[in-house]
């Protein structure tokens, strides 16, 4: 396990050049489509990370964050917290998001705050050296330019919800 920021930067290198960039979602997901449900629509996507029924599909927040997902011996590190706040999480406030982040508004900004919960997942997933199989998706999603915004039926069956901007 990585105990220290400057080790942490270093491992996880291709996530931090992608949070340093000055805009995100430049281009079309880019990525590999299988198993993904590659969306446009702001509207949809917002659904897809918002809707808490379960009624047609299975809450985000659950699908990523659930006990099932992670061991319980993973350490939530509050250094890794302590750095993102320091930084502003990448100076994510004053980012270009090419209109993506207008795209899914209905109220306060749903990009910028799921956003800042992957990065401080996925950041400790490198610091944990575990990546569970849905991280290491959404990982390879935000570093094809697209956004992981929801899971398309009853999770594991189903499929990942990417909204591209293009």
């Amino acid at each position: 396990m990585r105990k220290h920021w400057k080790d942490l930067v270093v491992v996880a290198a291709p996530f931090i050049e992608y949070l340093d960039r000055d805009a995100y979602f430049t281009k079309p997901y880019s990525g590999d489509g299988s198993n993904k449900l590659i969306i446009q629509d702001g509207k949809a996507a917002f659904k897809y990370a918002s809707d808490d029924s379960f009624d047609d599909f299975d809450e985000w927040e659950t699908v990523t964050d659930s006990e099932a997902v992670f061991p319980e011996s993973f350490d939530w590190s509050s250094w890794i917290d302590h750095n993102l706040h320091k930084n502003r999480y990448f100076g994510i406030e004053a980012k270009n998001f090419n209109g993506a982040d207008i795209k899914l508004t209905q109220g306060p900004c749903l990009l910028h705050e799921l956003m800042i919960r992957d990065m401080r997942i996925i950041l400790n997933c490198y610091s944990n050296e575990y990546f569970p199989d849905i991280w290491k998706t959404i990982l390879d999603v935000y570093l094809h330019d697209g956004f992981p915004c929801g899971w398309d039926g009853r999770y594991p069956e189903g499929k990942l919800v990417v909204f591209s901007n293009f």
